[in-house]
């Protein structure tokens, strides 16, 4: 499509960007939009300073957001139902209740969490491009995203040992795996997680910067 040239006179180009940012948002969404937006961008007006940018912070086009909210949240659904039924079902269930299946329930707790707490503001952060939930989440997000992701990983190194030491120490392994160490061993990995991520609760991080930055951020701090 053909444009009709547009004269600035003697307007500088930031003004006549700026005039162009204005009007463009009182058009109709649709082709002649997207034209003016990959030609020209938007403002972004913040005191005396002005940056250009295109479409959305995070660089997504609307359906790119639209579709991977869909897949994603499908994906959180099963995940958190999928957790919660093990869980259900080791603690209402006679015949899961051994200590083999303490390591899975475990796990499954861990990965439950992941997906309510962390997966829903993570994935507004990448689709947004910024972090808008404030400073004091973001510190709790990033280290509960820590917490659970390392306790999810030593989870399932738990398992794997304790199905290696089942079979290659098979009497002697079942005789001292009493519900007492299993219950130590679990406490364990969720200990040794959360010493990964405290610190930075606590003041031992690096200084987020304050300058230069016109989007809040929010990243992995532990």
């Amino acid at each position: 499509m053909d444009y009709p040239m547009i004269t600035t006179g003697n307007i500088s180009q930031e003004d006549f960007l700026a005039a162009v940012a204005v009007n463009s948002s009182l058009l109709l969404r649709g082709s002649a939009t997207n034209a003016l937006n990959d030609t020209l961008g938007g403002v972004l007006a913040t005191g005396d300073n002005r940056t250009l940018f295109h479409g959305y912070p995070s660089g997504y086009t609307l359906p790119h957001i639209i579709i991977a909210s869909i897949i994603v949240t499908i994906l959180m659904i099963i995940i958190v139902v999928g957790n919660m039924l093990v869980i259900i079902a080791i603690a209402t269930e006679k015949a899961l209740k051994n200590i083999q299946n303490w390591f899975i329930a475990s796990l499954a707790v861990a990965d439950f969490f992941l997906g309510l707490v962390i997966m829903p503001f993570s994935l507004a952060n990448e689709l947004m491009g910024y972090w808008i939930f404030g400073n004091w989440w973001c510190d709790i997000h990033s280290a509960m995203d820590v917490l659970l992701c390392t306790s999810s990983i030593m989870n399932l190194c738990l398992i794997s040992l304790d199905r290696y030491w089942s079979i290659t120490k098979a009497i002697e392994y079942l005789k001292s795996r009493t519900p007492a160490r299993a219950a130590f061993m679990i406490a364990a990995v969720w200990i040794m997680s959360a010493l990964v991520c405290i610190p930075p609760l606590l003041g031992w991080k690096a200084p987020r910067p304050e300058e230069h930055v016109e989007l809040p951020q929010c990243q992995v701090g532990c």
